[in-house]
C-alpha cells in the first residue's frame, strides 16, 4: 500500500520556507553575495575567537610541547577520511531524493551539491549546506514542501545513524569501567525513548492529524516540516532493501569524518580507543557541520575540544587535534568549492525565477 509521508502543510508561507531558502525574496543581485560575505566573516571570527580563548586556557607552553610532536604524515589520512565522507554523503543524498517516487539525481549533480554544501556556501549561509540541497531538489522538480521534507529527512537520518553509535560507544565505555563524567555517557540512553517517540509520532494517522494541526506560523510550520522529514525517514527505514544506500552513505560519511578526527589526534601522538573516539565525536557534533549555520564555526570547535577533554585527553592536545581536524574538514574544502559558486548561484536563481 502506498504511503505518502510528505503531507502538504496548509498555511505554509514563504517566510517559513526561508528557514531553508533565506534568499528567496531578494531581488538585489549584490545583496546576496554581501550577506554571505558577512556570514563568512562572522564564522571565521567566531572560530578564531573561540580557539584563542581555549588556547589561552591551555597555555602556550603546553601547546608548544604538543606542536613539537606533530607528524605531517597523518594529513594524508585526514584528507582520505574526508574524501570518503563526501562520497558517502553524495550517495545518501541521491537516495533520499528518490524516496517515495522522487526524482533521480545524476551522480555529477549529487557530487556538486555535496561539495558546494560542505564548502564555501555552507560556511557562508545561515542554513548551512542544506540550502544548496534545497535548491537542487527544487530544480529537480519537487514542490517546496517536498524539498523541505527531504532536507529534513536527510538531517534526521544523520541523527538516526549517529545517535545509536553514540549509545553503543557510551555503553562500551561504561562497561569498560572508564572514569568519564556521567554527563557524557548517561544522556545517550535517551536515544532509546527518542527512537520510540519518533516511531509513535510518525504513525500515519497520527502524523496526518498532527501535521494539519500545526499549520500556520513559523514555529508550527517548522515543526510540521520536521514531522514530514521524520515520516520520510520512517518510509525509508521500512524499505531497507531499496533505501539501504542512504543509511550506508550516512554511515560512510561519519566513518570518514571520524577517521579524519582520529588521524588529526594521531598527528599529535594522541591515541584513543575506537569507543572513545566515537563517543567524543558524537558528543561534540550532535548536529553535523552541513546542517548548522555557517558550518558550526565557533561552536563545533568548542564542543569537540571539550568532548575530547571529557574522555580523558589533556586540553592542549585536544585543541591541537580539533584545530587540524577542522582545518581539513571545514576550511580547506572551501578552496575547491569556490569553483562551484556559479553552480550554486544558478541553482538559487533557477528556484527563485517566476
Amino acid at each position: 500500500m502506498h504511503v505518502e509521508p510528505c503531507v502538504p502543510v496548509r498555511g505554509v508561507s514563504d517566510p517559513a520556507v526561508m528557514e531553508i531558502s533565506p534568499t528567496h525574496t531578494q531581488t538585489d543581485g549584490a545583496a546576496e553575495p554581501r550577506s554571505h560575505l558577512i556570514v563568512f566573516a562572522a564564522a571565521a571570527g567566531a572560530a578564531t575567537l573561540t580557539m584563542a580563548v581555549i588556547a589561552d586556557a591551555a597555555g602556550l607552553g603546553a601547546l608548544g610541547r604538543t606542536a613539537s610532536h606533530f607528524d605531517p604524515g597523518w594529513l594524508a589520512v585526514c584528507v582520505g577520511g574526508q574524501v570518503l565522507a563526501y562520497v558517502g554523503y553524495a550517495v545518501a543524498l541521491r537516495n533520499v531524493v528518490r524516496v517515495d517516487g522522487g526524482p533521480q539525481l545524476s551522480l555529477s549533480s549529487s557530487a556538486r551539491t555535496v561539495v558546494a554544501g560542505f564548502g564555501v556556501h555552507g560556511a557562508s549561509h545561515l542554513s548551512g549546506g542544506f540550502a544548496v540541497d534545497f535548491w537542487t531538489l527544487r530544480r529537480a522538480g519537487l514542490s517546496r514542501e517536498q524539498a523541505i521534507a527531504r532536507v529534513a529527512c536527510l538531517g534526521t537520518l544523520e541523527l538516526a545513524v549517529l545517535a545509536p553509535a553514540g549509545l553503543v560507544s557510551a555503553m562500551a565505555v561504561l562497561v569498560g569501567g572508564a572514569h568519564i563524567p556521567g554527563s557524557v555517557t548517561w544522556p545517550w540512553l535517551l536515544v532509546v525513548p527518542g527512537l520510540l517517540a519518533a516511531g509513535w509520532l510518525t504513525e500515519p494517522c497520527r502524523r496526518d492529524r498532527l501535521t494539519q494541526s500545526l499549520s500556520g506560523g513559523k514555529l508550527r510550520s517548522g515543526l510540521a516540516h520536521t514531522l514530514a522529514g521524520l515520516a520520510l525517514l520512517r518510509f525509508l527505514a521500512l524499505r531497507p532493501r531499496r533505501h539501504l544506500p542512504a543509511i550506508v552513505g550516512v554511515a560512510l560519511f561519519y566513518l570518514g569524518d571520524m577517521t579524519c578526527l582520529w588521524a588529526a589526534l594521531m598527528a599529535f601522538s594522541v591515541d584513543l580507543p575506537v569507543a572513545y573516539i566515537v563517543l567524543a565525536y558524537a558528543t561534540g557534533s550532535v548536529a553535523s557541520r552541513r546542517s548548522m549555520p555557517a558550518g558550526g564555526a565557533g561552536i563545533t570547535e568548542v564542543l569537540m575540544t571539550f568532548a575530547l577533554v571529557w574522555v580523558g585527553i589533556p586540553l592542549a592536545p585536544a585543541l591541537a587535534g580539533v584545530l587540524l581536524y577542522r582545518l581539513v574538514s571545514f576550511w580547506l574544502p572551501i578552496v575547491p568549492a569556490l569553483a562551484l559558486l556559479p553552480y550554486a548561484t544558478r541553482l538559487r536563481r533557477d528556484v527563485e525565477a517566476p
